[in-house]
């Protein structure tokens, strides 16, 4: 579903609400003014709630005692797609073409009707009469008014009674400004079309109108105004967003005139609306916090935290210096794949799922023991989550054995797929335990080559930066696109501890079709990384980018 769709269903679900209440509690009641703003305003709450992002905090579980600080965030081998040049409408975008074009044709139509308003004003005999500008033609079929102008037929006389009914009706009009209403509904009903909700409003915010009018107009006449709305009830509409006398339906007005009992919990009908907006406001507007403070750091007690950082995933087994203790899949037990398991809501409910379920071990803290956790498991063809395995320099004091217990309590993943075929994948998962601030970085000692890291290297920018300079820079091979091949292609490089890439060459299936010369040649034209950390030095860090080159159809 597009954007736009979910935003009309929304709109929908909060018009058809309120407009239902307005219908059971509210309509053919005698407190017409009231009626009149909260149609026009369900018309802006519904329009505007859907719209608001209120985040709501995320309810953070029970921790121990001591200051308790978690830092975790996982990037998977996050795949950048290139497509190829060709542009391609999805079925999405058709959708928003249909639907704004329904839009362009509604307000044309509107431009029309004030078009042809304002060609009859020029035509016509136009009398100044403070506040309003009185306009005669003999185009005219019934009396009519539209924000300061009063239209009056050649065939309605002044001097009648009922002439003179007529123009207080429609001096009320101008008084109340109600063509104000009128055109704000003929453009909401133009924009959203779609909502059939705000079709009725507009319907009943007219007859509102009418209300208002036959109300002061009729004074102490009931009898005769009614009498003259029954004489005049044919005569036709000229424009949709004007105030005509004649307005149908007769029956409803005549009511009104003739009501004059007051509804039983009148007040307590107009003031129950309030919870029922207030219920509709909270449902759409607030929405649950996908980035809750616990996930940058979870405090039981006073001392500020350390911020979150970002620890990128490495599946590929290299030759360069590797955590001690690391584990060879079993076979069968793929390292890279074209689709990595993901957990399911993505990286921020992994993050979250994380900072609610890990407690920092009490001898650790006392201790001030500290540090990464790199955590291997598999992630098996059907999403659970097995063999998980503590990998590299051992912390001690509890922090492993934690990591292992949450690890082994998660949920089912989205398991990787190789050629179309779900799999079994190793999965490394760096969880970094911390009680301290700030990292002093110093520089580097030596030329090792890490792959997993404390503070791993950052494109400059961030992740979306890195996926903006890989898809502004790289061009799909023609001679793939000939062949119409496509793929991931795994690119390794090394990040070194000043933040230049060397060493960089493609693992895994060869695709051909120069998308591999193309992907290498990409990544040694970028610029400088910030370096990865390790125990505060920096560092020279391995990286693996997969990249996807895919020919949409």
């Amino acid at each position: 579903m597009t954007v736009l769709l979910t935003y009309l269903a929304k709109v929908i679900i909060c018009s058809a609400v309120l407009y239902t209440y307005y219908h059971i509690a509210l309509r053919n009641n005698r407190f017409h003014q009231w009626n009149r703003y909260y149609l026009v305003l369900i018309t802006i709450i519904s329009l505007l709630t859907p719209l608001l992002r209120i985040p709501l905090p995320g309810q953070t579980h029970e921790a121990p005692s001591a200051m308790l600080t978690y830092t975790t965030r996982m990037v998977t081998l996050r795949e950048t797609v290139i497509p190829a040049a060709s542009p391609v409408i999805s079925s999405g975008m058709l959708v928003n073409m249909a639907y704004v074009t329904v839009i362009i044709l509604l307000l044309i139509r509107i431009l029309v009707s004030l078009f042809k308003i304002k060609q009859l004003i020029r035509r016509s005999q136009v009398q100044e009469v403070p506040p309003y500008r009185f306009v005669k033609n003999e185009d005219i079929k019934a009396p009519f008014s539209f924000f300061t102008y009063i239209f009056w037929d050649p065939h309605t006389s002044l001097n009648t009674q009922e002439g003179q009914q007529i123009l207080k009706h429609e001096l009320v009009h101008l008084q109340e400004k109600h063509s104000t209403d009128k055109l704000f509904m003929e453009i909401v009903t133009a924009v959203c079309w779609i909502n059939p909700f705000f079709h009725l409003i507009k319907r009943e915010l007219a007859l509102v109108h009418e209300f208002l009018a036959d109300k002061k107009a009729a004074g102490e006449e009931i009898g005769g105004y009614a009498q003259t709305i029954l004489q005049m009830a044919f005569q036709t509409k000229q424009f949709s967003f004007t105030n005509d006398f004649f307005h149908p339906p007769i029956k409803r007005r005549i009511l009104m005139l003739t009501q004059f009992h007051t509804p039983r919990f009148s007040y307590l009908r107009r003031i129950l609306v309030l919870p029922l907006a207030a219920f509709i406001f909270c449902s759409l507007a607030f929405v649950a916090d996908k980035h809750p403070a616990a996930i940058g750091s979870l405090i039981t007690t006073a001392p500020p935290p350390s911020t979150a950082t970002v620890a990128v995933t490495d599946t590929t087994p290299t030759k360069a210096k590797v955590a001690k203790g690391a584990v060879k899949p079993p076979p069968g037990v793929y390292t890279f794949v074209e689709t990595p398991p993901v957990f399911k809501g993505g990286e921020d409910s992994l993050a979250t799922y994380l900072s609610r379920n890990i407690r920092y071990p009490k001898t650790a803290y006392e201790k001030g023991t500290q540090g990464v956790v790199f955590v291997q498991f598999v992630v098996d063809k059907d999403g659970i989550v097995k063999n998980p395995a503590v990998v590299g320099r051992k912390l001690g004091n509890g922090l492993e054995e934690e990591a292992i217990r949450v690890i082994k309590g998660m949920p089912k993943w989205i398991p990787g797929k190789e050629k179309g075929k779900t799999v079994a994948v190793q999965f490394n998962l760096p969880i970094r335990f911390t009680l301290q601030e700030d990292v002093t970085v110093k520089p580097a000692a030596n030329s090792e080559v890490f792959t997993f890291v404390e503070y791993p290297p950052v494109f400059p920018g961030g992740e979306e930066a890195l996926a903006k300079y890989l898809s502004k820079n790289i061009r799909y091979p023609a001679e793939a696109q000939k062949a119409k091949a496509g793929g991931t292609v795994f690119v390794q490089f090394v990040v070194k501890s000043d933040g230049s890439i060397y060493d960089v060459r493609t693992v895994g299936a060869k695709k051909g079709y120069d998308l591999e010369n193309e992907a290498i040649r990409v990544v040694k034209a970028m610029p400088k990384w910030k370096p990865g950390v390790q125990n505060s030095h920096q560092v020279n860090v391995q990286y693996n980018l997969p990249i996807r080159f895919t020919l949409q159809e």
